[in-house]
């Protein structure tokens, strides 16, 4: 009797195989998005440890903004008596020039030695020899092109000629980013000092990169050396912390991804589910009779139980061969900021991971109908009088299974995450989605009930099968709505940023930043931009610092990065004064400082408005004290001013800004702006690169294409992902149809034994799916445009703009999916003949 169980689910499964087939790809899709994106991941995240030195291309890396103070250059004298071996890189924005043509490029100066660890790849090879031989430049092969220069000829930098000796193909330790704002050229240190463009107040990242002996640990001396540099401006890494940008935003990512393959999962669910219970209504004779024989609850529970069980198991395992294959599409995809060749590993982890999330959905969505057939009544099941059983309220046993698939669906999120914040707020979002679409379901079918009779046979029909007994309904709105609002969603808020950063974009926002302006530039850098037409043109003064303390509190970096928000205290700061209160900002709190009356006469008063976020994130209020870095001087002021700042103007813009006065005498640059006709672009950035070599040149226009490819590759492979979300979603809409097969055949004959031709009941169908997929496409898509705002409003915290095409589009997509899925699962029923079917009966 004890294998009873066992051989009875064994049977069952293979006599019955074709009513799963809907069960085994739903599950099977879902356990592959998860799968691919983990292992994706696992495989990405290995690279990175085995390639951790080549990313920083040395052992530890001392990185600051600004030069190193005497002090800072001694203890890097000492490392040298040590065996330590060093390269000193810089890194700046910079103008090149050829003839007529210009272009912005990533300047990156390096010396002999370079790179410790990796391989810098050239055209021809060995050309980084090349490099320090004379004034020379590698540049990347797009900048080639747009000079229109090949190897051998010369191009401007600065204030040098340098001659182009090969074609950079790939540097290990370039930092990777969403984007870049140009093409990068290497040259020597020696060639950066002829250049000239190292200034005071210039923005260039400093690097020296550390090669230790096997005597000395990277650990001991990056502990060692973090102590021993008094500027707080300096970061020191080891080469385990290498790319954090790139670290943390690919852990974003296929953190999103695989909250993503999660929603594919659980839709996958409620197919398991719909299937489970048209299986068991055919069943319920089988059920009966084992019950007369002498089968208690627990056998028919054991019995249908190990048979879900092992269809969920071999629809996991063919998932996750699925998702082995799919992890091949996404570095394509991710190219632009991966800088190291991934080998994939078939890892037993992620795999193993997404099989047993695949088997546990499978279980906890199948146990309530399986508890609901356990207590059904032989007499009642051979009476035919099933519906009475189908409309008992659910048991504390049930709704324990309910709890339990709660609790166990946030624990599967949070392990897909691996953040409770993350996690809370999927399920958050989730349940609210799947409870919205219950009840707009439920209010669907009473609305139903309570129609008029229509005179159109079509029409009566189409609206008493929304209500029918075995209704199809809930399954079909919930299980499609949630897959039209993830990816509706997704590309509503793609649409969104685009918009912002692009078409948004104000009617006077400047086309050109100007950036590098020396002080004694300012007037001649003026007099040229009002001689191409640029009148009244305010040069903004740029002072670069740390925050060194908060109400006399000295902070301290190490921690803060790693804290949500933290990069408020680590980060650089521009600084600026200004007289008036600048374009976009409104005053929240406090007082701006006047003309005359709030004149900067003390050191000791200083004045100086702050940012709303920044202040809320870095806890200051109105008289709170702040002190900031400068070259290693201490500047203190008071807070008086708090300021909201529209980020969107695109106008030069600051956290931090002082009254006029109290900056005086600090390294400082300007920084200034001018819009130009497209058709005057050129000839303005010809005459600055002419006049002004150390003057960089960003053009907006540029800059907003570039992020606006970013969002759309990005965007790219989050829908690659969603698509299986909404594949999984027809493939339950599906089931769901097919499992109400025989109900509808049974409908179909009656008519035709009365009459009815196939054209009518070919009209019928297609009434009832154009309903179904209406419901679902508008709930889906309200959902869709509620959850976009939310995430443009709160987390990107940019203006949201209604997109009514792509709403409309989404809703009538739905509309025509649900109708082709419909009509190709019950084409079939219109051939049949009433007799038959009828005899059954």
């Amino acid at each position: 009797m004890r294998r009873f169980p066992y051989l009875m689910a064994w049977r069952e499964t293979r006599g019955s195989w074709r009513h799963f087939v809907f069960f085994f790809i739903s599950i099977a899709l879902g356990v592959s998005a998860l799968v691919s994106v983990s292992l994706f991941a696992s495989n990405l995240q290995g690279a990175i440890q085995r390639e951790a030195r080549n990313l920083m291309a040395a052992d530890i890396e001392v990185r600051t903004t600004r030069p190193l103070t005497k002090d800072g250059l001694a203890v890097l004298e000492e490392l040298k008596t040590k065996g330590i071996a060093q390269v000193h890189v810089s890194e700046l924005i910079a103008m090149t020039a050829a003839g007529a043509r210009s272009q912005l490029v990533e300047l990156k100066a390096v010396e002999p030695g370079y790179p410790f660890y990796g391989n810098l790849r050239t055209e021809p090879d060995g050309a980084l020899a090349l490099l320090f031989a004379g004034p020379n430049v590698l540049v990347e092969e797009s900048l080639v092109i747009r000079l229109n220069k090949k190897i051998g000829e010369t191009v401007k930098i600065g204030q040098a000629e340098l001659r182009i000796v090969g074609i950079l193909r790939k540097e290990p330790d370039r930092a990777a980013g969403a984007f870049s704002l140009g093409p990068r050229a290497l040259i020597s240190q020696d060639a950066l000092a002829a250049t000239r463009l190292v200034q005071p107040g210039s923005r260039i990242t400093n690097r020296y990169l550390l090669k230790l002996p096997q005597s000395v640990g990277a650990d001991v001396l990056q502990a060692e050396l973090a102590q021993r540099f008094s500027d707080k401006a300096v970061r020191v890494r080891h080469y385990q912390d290498a790319q954090p940008m790139l670290r943390r935003f690919l852990r974003q990512l296929t953190t999103y991804l695989g909250l993503v393959g999660i929603i594919a999962l659980l839709v996958g669910g409620i197919g398991v589910a719909t299937n489970i219970r048209a299986f068991l209504k055919e069943k319920l004779e089988t059920i009966a009779v084992l019950k007369v024989l002498g089968a208690t609850p627990r056998n028919i529970l054991q019995i249908y139980l190990l048979q879900t069980v092992l269809l969920g198991l071999l629809a996991s395992c063919a998932g996750a061969l699925l998702g082995a294959g799919l992890q091949f599409a996404l570095p394509p995809l991710m190219r632009q900021w991966l800088t190291m060749d991934l080998e994939f590993h078939l890892m037993p982890m992620p795999v193993a991971r997404g099989i047993m999330m695949g088997v546990l959905t499978t279980t906890l969505f199948a146990l309530w109908p399986l508890l609901e057939a356990r207590r059904l009544r032989p007499n009642l099941i051979f009476r035919k009088d099933v519906a009475a059983v189908s409309s008992q309220s659910p048991t504390l046993a049930v709704w324990i299974v309910i709890g339990a698939v709660a609790c166990a669906l946030a624990g599967l999120a949070l392990w897909e995450a691996d953040s409770w914040r993350a996690a809370g707020l999927f399920i958050g979002a989730l349940a609210v989605a799947f409870g919205v679409l219950h009840v707009t379901a439920s209010a669907m079918i009473r609305g139903a009930r309570g129609l008029p009779r229509f005179q159109s046979l079509m029409w009566r029909q189409a609206v008493s099968s929304l209500h029918r007994p075995g209704s199809q309904v809930r399954t079909v709105v919930v299980s499609l709505g949630v897959g039209v609002m993830v990816i509706l969603a997704l590309y509503l808020v793609e649409r969104n940023l685009l918009w912002e950063i692009g078409e948004n974009v104000p009617k006077d926002a400047p086309s050109y930043f100007f950036i590098d302006i020396q002080p004694d530039q300012e007037h001649a850098f003026a007099r040229l931009l009002a001689e191409h037409g640029q009148q009244n043109v305010a040069l903004t003064p740029l002072v670069r610092s740390r925050l060194s303390a908060i109400n006399s509190e000295i902070i301290q970096p190490e921690g803060r990065e790693k804290q949500e928000h933290g990069w408020y205290f680590t980060r650089e700061y521009v600084l600026t004064f200004q007289q008036d209160l600048p374009k976009g900002n409104v005053l929240l709190k406090g007082q701006w400082w006047g003309r005359e009356q709030d004149a900067f006469h003390d050191p000791a008063e200083i004045k100086v408005s702050v940012e709303e976020e920044a202040a809320r994130h870095l806890g200051l209020e109105l008289g709170s004290s702040v002190e900031f870095d400068i070259q290693g001087t201490i500047v203190k002021a008071t807070v008086t001013s708090l300021r909201k700042v529209d980020w969107g103007n695109m106008s030069t813009n600051f956290y931090f800004i002082f009254q006029p006065g109290a900056l005086t005498g600090a390294p400082m640059t300007y920084v200034a702006t001018a819009h130009v006709a497209p058709g005057e672009e050129v000839a303005l950035q010809q005459a600055v690169v002419a006049a002004f070599p150390n003057v960089s040149a960003i053009n907006i226009r540029d800059i907003l294409d570039s992020v606006g490819r970013v969002v759309d590759r990005i965007s790219l492979v989050i829908r690659l992902m969603a698509i299986l979300a909404i594949l999984a979603g027809l493939i339950v809409l599906a089931g769901s149809l097919a499992s109400g097969r025989y109900q509808r055949i049974y409908d179909a004959m009656i008519l035709k034994s009365l009459g009815a031709h196939r054209r009518t009941l070919a009209a019928m169908f297609l009434a009832e799916y154009s309903l179904l997929g209406t419901a679902a496409g508008l709930v889906g898509a309200l959902l869709a445009t509620i959850l976009s705002w939310g995430v443009v409003y709160w987390i990107f915290d940019v203006s949201w703009l209604f997109q009514p095409l792509a709403t409309a589009f989404g809703i009538v997509a739905t509309v025509v999916i649900t109708v082709g899925v419909g009509v190709l699962s019950t084409f079939r029923i219109l051939g049949l003949k009433p007799l038959p079917v009828l005899r059954q009966e």
